[in-house]
C-alpha cells in the first residue's frame, strides 16, 4: 500500500515541478520580449543605428515596428513551448518619443 501511495506522490510531485518550471520559463520569455521591445523602441527614437542593430540581434525571432505620430511603437512577438500545450505566443509592446532632431 505504501508503495502505491509513494509512486503516486512522486509522479504528482514531478508533474507539479514540471508545471512550475514551465511557468518560470514562460515568465522569462515574457521578460525577454519586454526588454527587447523597450530597447528597440529606445534606439529607434534616438536614431542610433549601431545600437539598434545590436538590439535587433538580441531580440527573439519576430519583431514588428510601427511608427506613430510623435514616437515609435515596437511590438516584439515570440513563441514559447509549454509542456502539454505546445507553442504559446508571447508578446510585448513599447513606445518611445523621438529625441529632438530625430524623426520618422
Amino acid at each position: 500500500m505504501v508503495t502505491i501511495e509513494l509512486a503516486v506522490g512522486i509522479v504528482t510531485a514531478t508533474l507539479l515541478a514540471a508545471g512550475l518550471v514551465t511557468l518560470v520559463l514562460l515568465g522569462v520569455a515574457q521578460a525577454a520580449v519586454a526588454e527587447s521591445s523597450a530597447q528597440i523602441a529606445r534606439q529607434i527614437a534616438r536614431g542610433d543605428e549601431a545600437a539598434l542593430a545590436v538590439a535587433e540581434r538580441r531580440s527573439p525571432r519576430e519583431s514588428t515596428v510601427v511608427h506613430r505620430d510623435g514616437g515609435v511603437e515596437v511590438t516584439v512577438e515570440a513563441r514559447s513551448f509549454v509542456l502539454g500545450i505546445g507553442d504559446v505566443p508571447v508578446r510585448a509592446s513599447a513606445w518611445a518619443a523621438y529625441e529632438p532632431g530625430v524623426g520618422p
